[in-house]
């Protein structure tokens, strides 16, 4: 029998590239080695828990709850000034005057004073015929809002229904209260921070010398502005009002004292001092007299009031 060599040289080469195949198959089988599990110890588990991300999240957890305490305290402080405005509104609706300059009162008292409380509280107290307790409160509410032209207005018509004239000042006078005494105080500093930064680096940057000259010159003028608005307005620190229907101002710290003049409700005074239950006032004219401190009250409140 014949055996042809080729065909058996091409079956050989098959079987031996399938047995080669088989084998490789094989070694990629048990190459498969199954995954080694290690259990953690307990000391293992603690470390991980230490280096675990809690920490992060408790620090989120804490901003997010401080976050809804101050909207919630904010919404809470919002709802009391909104009832209490509320109240004091509907009482005055009502024609209750006096009820609703409590309300106002009690309003300032819990949150403290601000030109819309204030203007709202003397508006009220007008229409109940407390003429020296409204110019008091417009008073206190122009230096908050030195530009609002109803206050300005409002004071005036109780001035007039009071008896008292007009105040009259100058254009100087009108100027420095454009702006709060704070903000007069707060550009005075800025000015002389500007100032003495700018005067050093003239010698340090002769390239900026120019623009430093005018920063400083600048500066200096807004501070001479600013120092010399706050004089005009040193005199409101003793400004009063007298919150009684009449006054009587006598020589002397005495009840017994011969009276000099008298005062209406609403006048503004200026305090020069104070004796036991006494006040040494200087009313518009220039006369000086002593009254009952309890007559006046000044504008801007002592340390020891409530809402300074």
């Amino acid at each position: 029998m014949k055996i042809n060599s080729r065909l058996f040289l091409r079956q050989t080469a098959s079987m031996n590239i399938r047995q080669k195949k088989a084998r490789r198959c094989q070694n990629l089988n048990f190459s498969v080695a199954t995954p080694d599990v290690r259990v953690s110890t307990p000391a293992e588990k603690q470390r991980l828990i230490f280096v675990s991300p809690l920490a992060g999240r408790w620090i989120r957890q804490m901003a997010c709850f401080a976050a809804l305490a101050l909207l919630l305290t904010s919404i809470a402080e919002a709802a009391v000034e909104s009832g209490a405005t509320d109240s004091a509104s509907n009482s005055q609706t009502r024609g209750q005057y006096s009820k609703t300059a409590h309300g106002y009162e009690a309003t300032i008292a819990q949150q403290g004073y601000s030109a819309p409380a204030l203007f709202n509280l003397a508006n009220a107290q007008q229409s109940d015929g407390q003429l020296g307790q409204a110019i008091l409160n417009y008073e206190r509410a122009r230096l908050l809002a030195p530009n609002d032209p109803d206050i300005a207005g409002n004071q005036g018509a109780a001035r007039r229904k009071a008896g008292l004239e007009l105040e009259h000042s100058s254009a100087m006078q009108r100027g420095a209260r454009t702006l709060t005494m704070n903000m007069w105080f707060a550009l005075a500093t800025s000015a002389l921070f500007v100032f003495a930064l700018t005067w050093p680096l003239k010698l340090l940057r002769p390239q900026a010398r120019r623009l430093l000259n005018i920063t400083c010159t600048t500066a200096a003028m807004g501070l001479v502005i600013a120092i010399g608005a706050l004089g005009l307005r040193s005199t409101e620190l003793n400004r009063a009002v007298v919150v009684v229907p009449e006054a009587v101002a006598g020589v002397s710290p005495v009840t017994v004292a011969a009276p000099v003049f008298k005062l209406r409700a609403g006048e503004i005074v200026s305090l020069q001092r104070k004796h036991g239950n006494f006040a040494l006032v200087r009313n518009q004219t220039g006369h000086k007299g002593w009254v009952l401190a309890d007559q006046i009250e000044q504008v801007i409140p002592d340390k020891n009031a409530r809402g300074t």
